[in-house]
Order: structure tokens, then sequence, then C-alpha cells
């Protein structure tokens, strides 16, 4: 069974929750929450978890509770197709300062407008449609498990820097590189 404690980004999570403190952090395709719970526990002053499945949501919740906090106004979680929800761009003063983008390699769930989804083709304008939502200094740690992924900086939105992080943030069963790729935009 899918829990969302995916063991190759056992690091990842120790590094967000390095990196969260007093930060607005965005969990994309959020799963069951495990970077937003790590996000809480590095001390961020705010968390939107969105994901599309409900029961991905209740597990949040659930896994939220279970490690000490509680949703609020400040850690909000949002039952929504991520793309759909990022296209409609931030409210007034909504920005992050903290991005969690793990999206999954391949969807076409009936709920999901515009069809299809796939990380291989749709990555760039993922990362176009994300600008509006940062902060001046915002960080966004990107991976994926697709291997066909050509990752091209000339293909991200201007001004983006990238830091390919897979060697930092696979964990060391994973060398084989059986886990994910991920890179630290800014």
């Amino acid at each position: 069974l899918d829990t969302g404690l995916f063991l190759d980004h056992r690091m990842t999570r120790a590094m967000v929750r390095e990196r969260a403190a007093g930060r607005r952090v965005l969990n994309l395709f959020a799963f069951t929450g495990s970077f937003t719970c790590y996000a809480l526990a590095g001390g961020a002053a705010a968390t939107t978890t969105v994901d599309m499945s409900n029961t991905y949501q209740a597990w949040t919740e659930r896994n939220m509770r279970l490690n000490g906090f509680e949703p609020s106004r400040e850690h909000r979680l949002i039952q929504a197709d991520c793309l759909a929800w990022l296209a409609t761009g931030p409210r007034k003063r909504e920005r992050y300062d903290l991005v969690v983008l793990d999206p999954p390699t391949f969807s076409n769930s009936k709920r999901m407008q515009g069809g299809s989804f796939s990380i291989d083709r749709d990555w760039p304008q993922l990362l176009r449609d994300l600008v509006p939502w940062l902060s001046d200094d915002a960080v966004v740690w990107f991976s994926t498990n697709s291997r066909g992924l050509e990752f091209d900086p000339a293909r991200l939105p201007e001004g983006f820097a990238a830091r390919d992080l897979t060697a930092r943030t696979c964990s060391p069963d994973f060398a084989e590189g059986d886990g994910h790729r991920a890179w630290l935009l800014a």
C-alpha cells in the first residue's frame, strides 16, 4: 500500500525540515503529506498542502495530528488538481518561500483538467505556472522518478538557476539509480 513515505526521499525530507524555519512552504502533489510534516517539525511559519485525492488529504491530516500538528488557517490542506490550482494564480500576497514539487511521472485522472499530465513533457510549463506563487528568494525542491525526463536548464523560467542535488538527496541504498532525480531551483 502506498503510504507516501518514500524511502528514497529520506534525506530530502530532512533537508526540507532543516530549511523550513520561519518559511511559507508549499507542498504540491503531496500524497500523504510527509514533506508537510517535516516542514512543520522544522518550524515552518505556514504550510499549504495540495493534492487531488481526498484520501491522501485525509491521511495528511492524520499524519499531521500524529506528529503533534493541526490543520489551521496557517497550515492549510487543499484538495485540488495541482495543475488547475496553480493556473488560477495566487491570491493577494500569497507567496511561498520553499516549494516541494515531486509530481507523478504520469497521470490521466478523470478529475484532472486538461486530459493527461506527463512530467517528461510538462515540466517546463509546470514551473512557469509556479512562478507567480514564489517569493523573491524562494527555493523549489523539484524531483522526479522519471528516467525519461530530459532536464535542460535552458527551458527553466527566466531568472531561474538549477543545481542537481540527486547525489545529495538520494539515500545510499538507492545509489544504483533506482531512486529519484532532484534539483534545487532558485
